[in-house]
């Protein structure tokens, strides 16, 4: 996995939170890569699949993930988040001490 794009914060926000994204582009002969974005989670809801929603909406919308229910219901946002496989849905971004870490599930 190789260093990809880094998107600095614009908000000016004194609450950033780092958030490496893993990336791959299957179409490309790319390897993947390791994204960070500085998000303000002064401004985002709780949950990590909130935070991936502003990465997409607002920084990134390249950013491809599976949703549907966000209510913990479905497990189509299951991923893996700071070694651990859980639903992004349910998953508390403040609960994560430094940055987040996002993997595809092993």
């Amino acid at each position: 996995v190789k260093k990809g794009n880094f998107y600095k914060d614009k908000t000016g926000s004194k609450n950033i939170k780092k958030v490496n994204v893993y990336r791959w582009d299957p179409s490309t002969n790319e390897n993947p890569r390791l994204d960070t974005y500085e998000v303000d989670t002064d401004n985002c809801p709780s949950k990590v699949l909130d935070v991936l929603n502003k990465i997409k909406n607002e920084i990134d919308p390249s950013l491809a993930y599976r949703r549907s229910c966000a209510h913990g219901v479905c497990g189509s946002c299951a991923m893996n988040v700071d070694g651990v496989n859980t639903l992004s849905c349910t998953k508390s971004h403040s609960e994560i001490k430094g940055d987040i870490n996002i993997y595809p599930l092993p």
